[in-house]
């Protein structure tokens, strides 16, 4: 039967538009509460007849859309309106999930603080949703360097967010320092953030917050070596380095690889430093460092002062990334160890100095390679001059990539100055890139029999709606029901149509699941009025576990198929967005069920306690991971009765009691 997973829709009369717009008076409407932006279109573009019937409409409408909208949301999409948030809280529903509210509260304050906007901030800690513990707004309002905010924060809500660690790191690694320093001034630094705070310090550069957290706290300062390091911060590296114990130096030389930073940036004082302290464990690594970054004075001292007398592979860094000058240099100095087959490399790179140089001044040549690597690059010149004074030639695998890359001009040249030719598979590529003119000149241009099924398909896929249509015109392959599916799963709605009007393969249930799970909810709608395909439980599932809330809500409206487990088992695998996780819960019995990874990471404890209300089933057998700093969450789980399995740097991880699991079960199978 056509259709018989659909749901039948009700259909709501449409307004008649007015053939003449007036002005009307809205004095005497009662004040319903509505949008400023909704009273002016009534005021200004509405026609009525002496009623209030499409005032009542517009009302609720908006009362709908309260209904659909978080604080999240709707502080997002409003782009900070705080009238609007106040307006959805209004017409908040009392039976609210308390769950669901305080991750709402979480996650709308963070956006607020990261804009700065303390007057929304201040509504909804003061008159929203009083006395919750506010995870994201320190940090974020650090990180953004809005120090008004946190200022307020301080003052008014000190015991209702995270103070005393990651906040610093954000403004650390921002560089907003009028805000590092009212934190040190004011905020002290908590024993097990510190060590989150080092890294950040050291990369920024920050000396003085370096040595004021090794001062106070006990850390290795392998970290700090390791990030100063990799960033160049010598002043902060030199410090270490003289404060370092010897275990800290022993692991920065054996994974951390300082030695080669000094190269790579060449600071060769840094490096003479590092020389002098017997810190350089690997000098052959040093010089391939430099010569890569083209640094000819930090060669010019290992060799010379150094006296390194192993290249390693400096002469490849030297001729893949084009500095002559150090190509020169080791050539005049160690000439024996100037391998042949560095030409190929400079052809491929496109590099027609050194190629002409190399050619001129080495025994290097090439090798049938070098035109085949320079055509799938492009080098079009590069090609001509190998070609002029070399007669190694090159592949069929010359065209192959100059054409599944793009680069018709050099398909052309060889086309008309070699006869090595393509293979079969040469154009397959082409389509899906939405390459036409390639595909064009190569189907009026070579003899090859290319072999272009799954062509169209990925055509399709791609959304190149052009391609696909001449290859309807000018090819028999023709294409599956992959195209279609690979269309509407990637939101190509006009590909879609196009296919659905002049081809007849249709598609299959792969096409409304993946629209489904990609968010495509246009693609949705037009497929499940348009095709008998329908989808399976795999659009929902997807749907949810990607959080499109509008998405699961239309199948759920529109469509019987439904969810499964999955549906949350995937959402959780990806986030920890509540809004989805409960609407689903409460709607859909068939995924209660679901069971989390054997890991999951929470940084939120609404999210936890959530799952031990509602789902605890879920956390059997799953090993929580919390960040180290975030005492607020391990506190609550350590007061709970959660054991504690292990703990390092990162996280501390946590299991469900043993009897609360047990209970879960027992539960679980009443």
């Amino acid at each position: 039967m056509v259709h018989e997973n659909k749901r039948l829709k009700v259909s709501t009369p449409a307004l008649a538009k007015s053939p003449q717009i007036s002005h009307v008076d809205t004095s005497e409407w009662p004040a319903l509460p509505l949008l400023t932006a909704a009273r002016l279109v009534c005021r200004e573009r509405l026609h009525v007849n002496g009623d209030n019937s499409v005032l009542r409409v517009v009302d609720s409408f908006l009362d709908e859309l309260s209904e659909s909208l978080t604080l999240t949301t709707a502080y997002k999409m409003s782009g900070g309106s705080l009238r609007l948030l106040q307006y959805i809280a209004a017409h908040e529903s009392a039976t609210k999930d308390l769950f669901l509210r305080r991750w709402d509260v979480n996650a709308v304050t963070g956006q607020a603080a990261a804009r700065g906007d303390l007057q929304t901030l201040k509504w909804v800690a003061d008159s929203y949703l009083p006395g919750e513990f506010l995870t994201e707004v320190v940090a974020e309002a650090a990180s953004n360097g809005h120090l008004h905010v946190l200022i307020w924060l301080w003052e008014n809500n000190r015991d209702g967010g995270y103070w005393g660690g990651v906040e610093v790191a954000g403004a650390i690694l921002n560089h907003q320092q009028d805000v590092v320093d009212w934190l040190r001034g004011n905020v002290a630094l908590r024993p097990g953030c510190a060590q989150y705070l080092v890294k950040p310090a050291a990369e920024c550069g920050i000396l003085g917050v370096v040595q004021w957290i090794y001062e106070n706290f006990e850390l290795q300062m392998v970290d700090a070596l390791n990030a100063a390091a990799l960033k160049g911060q010598w002043e902060v590296m030199r410090w270490c380095l003289n404060n370092a114990n010897q275990e800290a130096l022993d692991d920065a030389l054996q994974y951390g690889f300082i030695y080669l930073c000094p190269a790579e940036f060449g600071d060769l004082d840094m490096l003479k430093c590092l020389f002098g302290q017997g810190l350089v464990p690997e000098p052959v690594a040093v010089l391939e460092a430099a010569a890569k970054h083209g640094h000819l004075d930090i060669i010019k001292y290992l060799v010379e002062g150094q006296e390194i007398g192993d290249t390693g592979s400096a002469f490849y860094r030297a001729t893949n990334y084009g500095h002559l000058d150090v190509l020169k240099y080791l050539h005049e100095k160690m000439p024996d160890d100037c391998s042949t087959s560095l030409l190929d490399a400079a052809a491929h790179a496109g590099l027609m100095e050194i190629v002409q140089w190399l050619h001129e001044n080495t025994r290097a040549r090439c090798t049938l390679y070098a035109m085949d690597g320079a055509a799938g690059n492009g080098h079009l010149e590069m090609m001509r001059w190998l070609h002029a004074n070399y007669t190694e030639g090159c592949t069929s695998l010359a065209m192959d990539c100059a054409a599944r890359r793009g680069h018709l001009d050099v398909v052309k040249w060889l086309h008309e100055n070699r006869n090595e030719g393509c293979t079969q598979d040469t154009m397959k590529i082409c389509p899906g890139r939405g390459n036409l003119d390639m595909v064009k000149w190569l189907h009026a241009n070579r003899s090859e029999a290319f072999n272009l099924d799954g062509a169209m398909d990925a055509a399709a896929a791609n959304g190149h709606l052009n391609v696909v249509q001449w290859l309807l015109e000018n090819r028999s392959e023709g294409c599956t029901t992959e195209a279609m599916d690979g269309a509407a799963g990637s939101g190509h709605l006009d590909v879609v149509k196009w296919l659905h009007e002049y081809r007849q393969e249709g598609c299959t249930t792969k096409a409304m699941d993946v629209a489904a799970a990609n968010g495509h909810l246009e693609m949705v709608k037009w497929l499940h009025t348009n095709r008998d395909e329908g989808c399976t439980t795999n659009a929902m599932d997807g749907a949810a576990a990607n959080n499109y809330l509008k998405v699961v809500k239309w199948l759920s409206r529109n469509r019987s198929e439904r969810c499964t487990v999955l549906a949350l088992e995937w959402l959780f695998s990806k986030s920890t967005r509540l809004d989805t996780a409960v609407y689903m819960f409460s709607e859909f019995p068939e995924c209660r069920t679901f069971h989390l990874g054997v890991k999951f990471e929470v940084a939120w404890l609404e999210v936890v306690e959530w799952l031990v209300e509602n789902a605890r089933t879920a956390l059997v057998g799953c090993t929580l991971e919390v960040k180290s700093w975030n005492w607020h969450v391990c506190d609550w789980l350590r007061k709970n009765n959660w054991k504690l399995v292990d703990q390092d740097k990162v996280f501390s991880c946590f299991v469900l009691p043993s009897e609360l699991g047990e209970g879960a079960q027992q539960n679980s199978m009443d």
